[in-house]
């Protein structure tokens, strides 16, 4: 279960927790647990719900988005990856298509000494037209719940937000926003859904893990873990 890096006063430490930390072992081993126990059918439901959300997400939201929120992904020698490209592409196009709109690319560094997602990102888009005061950034964040808590706590989560990121990601990605508050309309990275079996195993045991984090936190009553985690 990833960990977050907000303070209980809503606003973001200087200093980022560790990426699994006590909290996220013990609820890793939980999940391990309560996959074996159920003979790997809960992380197989997950993965039923990944791939549901993967193969029905739409490629545009409702309305027009007021902030078009993009997951950032790890980069390649510095460079945006061939995943980021289509999530920053499907964003180009919906800041076209929404002149008012904002964006805001999401994702910290991958590597030291290199530039974050958020910025390789920003680069990719204004190299290809879009006005870099259209453009936000969020630098600081090593993993999806990480931008998410951190959008959270910038002010972030008002209406007519569109989340962007890949169609495999997007269910974990609208579990981990809706558990923080926040309300984006889902928004699919490529045209099409092809199944990718091995991700999509991958991200359903990811799903269970935070399922089982989360409902182990509420048992536990660990209010510390809900904060960062969400539900």
């Amino acid at each position: 279960m990833a960990r977050g890096v907000s303070r209980a006063d809503g606003g973001v430490t200087g200093r980022p927790p560790p990426f699994l930390g006590h909290d996220g072992a013990i609820t890793l081993l939980a999940a391990l647990t309560a996959a074996a126990l159920s003979l790997g059918i809960a992380p197989w439901r997950a993965m039923r719900a990944v791939a549901r959300t993967a193969r029905e997400a739409p490629c545009v939201p409702p309305a027009p988005p007021a902030t078009i929120l993009v997951l950032g992904h790890r980069l390649e020698a510095g460079a945006v990856s061939a995943v980021f490209a289509e999530r920053l592409g499907r964003a180009l196009a919906l800041a076209r298509a929404a002149p008012a709109a904002r964006v805001l690319v999401l994702g910290g560094r991958t590597a030291p000494g290199g530039p974050s997602e958020a910025e390789a990102g920003r680069d990719w888009l204004v190299a290809r037209g879009l006005d870099p005061a259209r453009i936000g950034l969020e630098t600081r964040s090593r993993h999806t719940l990480e931008n998410l808590a951190n959008h959270r706590a910038a002010g972030g989560g008002g209406a007519d937000e569109a989340l962007v990121t890949s169609r495999a990601h997007l269910h974990r990605a609208l579990l981990m926003a809706r558990g923080l508050g926040l309300a984006p309309a889902p928004v699919a990275a490529e045209a099409t859904f092809a199944p990718d079996r091995a991700g999509l195993v991958a991200e359903g045991f990811m799903v269970h893990w935070y399922l089982t984090g989360r409902w182990l936190s509420r048992v536990l009553r660990r209010r510390a873990w809900l904060e960062r985690i969400g539900g």
